[in-house]
């Protein structure tokens, strides 16, 4: 079964594109849909983080910007740029940046207490983009590879 640490040597930690994120239609597994171009294996991959116990969730756009982004002019980017580009933050990109990206708690308190109360292992990872942190406890992490697609992050990320 692969490992968190295995994820982590072919996802870039950072500065890779979240396009989406979700519960999975049961409701027990938590998936996060990704874009790379960084990683050894560039592409869109779906995260599946089995067993999500925990959840947290917390905005990353700044309060003074929360505000002036609240229209829904900022919801569609088209619409954004017909209105003139007012200032705020453009939710319609539809996508964010993983920056810091993610990291892993060496020794989650957490996570070891949910391992005392189900007898599993489980794990704690963070996620944050420029739009959200998401703080997960879960089991397992899986990925499958949906496409070569790197379209999203070459738009923003030049390779060297």
């Amino acid at each position: 079964m692969p490992s968190l640490d295995d994820l982590l040597q072919w996802l870039h930690p950072l500065d890779f594109a979240v396009l989406g994120h979700g519960w999975a239609k049961h409701g027990r597994d938590y998936l996060v849909l990704v874009q790379d171009m960084l990683g050894s294996d560039p592409g869109t991959h779906e995260l599946t983080f089995t067993h999500c116990v925990r959840l947290d969730y917390e905005t990353r756009v700044r309060d003074d910007v929360w505000p002036r982004s609240w229209a829904d002019e900022f919801l569609d980017y088209q619409r954004w740029l017909d209105e003139g580009e007012p200032d705020g933050y453009v939710w319609g990109t539809d996508w964010s940046n993983a920056y810091p990206g993610i990291t892993t708690a060496d020794r989650s308190k957490l996570a070891e207490d949910w391992a005392q109360r189900l007898g599993k292992d489980m794990s704690e990872v963070r996620l944050e983009t420029d739009r959200f942190a998401l703080r997960l406890v879960f089991h397992a992490v899986h990925w499958r590879k949906i496409n070569e697609n790197t379209g999203t992050i070459t738009q923003v990320h030049i390779p060297l």
